[in-house]
Parts: C-alpha cells; structure tokens; sequence
C-alpha cells in the first residue's frame, strides 16, 4: 500500500515485530537455540494477540470448529472424497487453524489498523480447505469451486479493506489448492505427466524462492516476480478444468502452455530487474 507521497508506507507493528526476529533468526545463522526462541516468541505473540483481542481469539476458534464440523458432516452423509478422506482432513484443518492462530495478528489492514476476519479470509481459507478434497477426487465442481474462491477473494479484498494475512498467506492458499489439484489429476490418469510435473516444479520452486527471500532477508520478496505468473492462471485454470471434466488431451496442452508462458514472464520480469540494476529479491 503506497503512502500519497508515492512511497511505500511505513511497517506496521506487526511487521516490524516480525522483521526484528526473522533478523535475530538470521543473525544466529538458524542455530537450534535461535529457532526455538523464534517459535516460542511467536506463540507468544499469538497468545498476546488473542489477550488483546478476544473478539478476534473468537471468531477463529469459531471458524476452525465450522471447518471440522463441515468436514466431519460431509463424511457422515458418505459424501465422497470427504469420506475418504476424514482423518486426512481433519488433521489438514486442524494444522490450518493453527496455522491461523499464529497469525492473527496479521488481521490487520495494510496500515496497521486492527480489524475482524471477513469474507476475502473466509474465501482464501476456504480454498486451503478444499485441498484434500480435489486431491482425493478432482472433479470439475470441486476443482471449479476451488478457482471461484480464487476470483472471489480478490474481488471481496478490493470491496473492503484487506488483511496482511490475506495478503501474505493468498499464495500459500494457491500453492497448497493448485498443488492437490494436479497431484490428484495425475494420480488419475487425467493429465499429462511431464505438464502436470512441469507445473508442479514451478508451482514449488516459485514457493520455495518466496520463503528463501523471506527468511534470508527479512523481506518479502518483489511482487513483479511472485506475480509474473498471474496473467496466465486463466490458461492453467481452464487446462486443470479441462482434465477434471475428461478431456485429458486439451488440459494437457492449456497447463502446458500456461506453464510455459508462466516462465517467460517471469524471465521477462528478472530481465527487467537486471536491467534497472536491482537485485532479483529486492522489494518493489
């Protein structure tokens, strides 16, 4: 969020809190000492967050308990891959819902200002839900709800004021959603297995290289990198709806050429940035 002078606006408290011990985690060069501090400071934080703000604390548990309770109805009616998959996702739930805890203090406005979970949350947090689901059974409702809470989210954050968790943790959701998806696709046959790999390493490296910047930095790494790919999500969306709906041949060639594209952008983007001098890592 730029500030009206056309600068980045100030960090946030949380962000600064998070900056200062991801630097004291880099300064001890990971040590097992360092990252046990690191993770006892941030259930600390966590603990202080729900103190301060138990409205919040609340509404989380709440949530959780919906998303288990979902689940385990779902599978009581035999409904498909949530029968199958009952333990697998409840424990998948159950680490979200932590994952969640840890992080609401994150549940703030990019300028800093405290504020409840709302629907964009509820939308990314659905789309990390579903991930056992189309791993289990990839079918084009699943896959296509899936892909409606990708879209739905963006348009939900823009209509009010979005949260740096929903922010920050987006990409996770895609990664975790889009990963199942095609883990699930391949297991059955119904894609390609050298695009459905391909789209898998890309998906994973482009993770892998937005957490070694974070943790190696403090930062987050450059948007128009983590970006690049978005403009072509239309073309791997469509291809894994495709192979969802049995048409193996044209879903192969949509995720492929979406991946493909995918990494020409990027490799436009880090051009760029090596032309204008900057190093590929750095914030935008």
């Amino acid at each position: 969020m730029a500030d009206p002078s056309g600068g980045a606006a100030p960090p946030t408290e949380g962000e600064r809190w998070a900056r200062a011990e991801l630097e004291r985690l880099l300064a001890a060069r990971f040590s097992p000492r360092a990252l046990a501090h690191f993770l006892i400071a941030s259930q600390r934080r966590a603990v202080d967050v729900r103190s301060r703000r138990p409205a919040l604390g609340c509404q989380s548990m709440r949530w959780s308990a919906i998303g288990g309770a979902l689940w385990a109805g779902l599978a009581l009616l035999h409904i498909g891959p949530f029968r199958a998959r009952l333990r697998d996702g409840l424990a998948w739930w159950g680490l979200t819902a932590v994952m969640l805890d840890w992080h609401l203090g994150m549940v703030e406005t990019e300028d800093g200002h405290p504020r409840a979970l709302g629907a964009a949350d509820a939308l990314t947090l659905a789309r990390v839900w579903l991930a056992p689901a189309v791993l289990e059974a990839p079918t084009p409702a699943l896959c296509a709800a899936g892909f409606a809470t990708d879209v739905l989210d963006g348009r939900a954050a823009r209509a009010s004021q979005p949260t740096r968790a929903g922010r920050d943790l987006e990409g996770l959701a895609d990664v975790c959603f889009a990963g199942a998806l095609l883990l699930g696709l391949r297991r059955r046959g119904a894609i390609g297995r050298v695009a459905s790999m391909a789209e898998l390493a890309r998906i994973g490296a482009g993770f892998a290289y937005a957490l070694a910047v974070y943790f190696s930095r403090a930062r987050p790494p450059a948007e128009r990198l983590t970006h690049a790919a978005r403009l072509t999500t239309p073309v791997r969306a469509g291809g894994m709806l495709a192979a969802a709906a049995g048409r193996r041949r044209l879903g192969t060639a949509l995720v492929a050429a979406g991946c493909a594209t995918s990494l020409g952008a990027l490799g436009m983007a880090l051009g760029q940035r090596a032309g204008r001098g900057a190093a590929p890592d750095e914030l935008s």
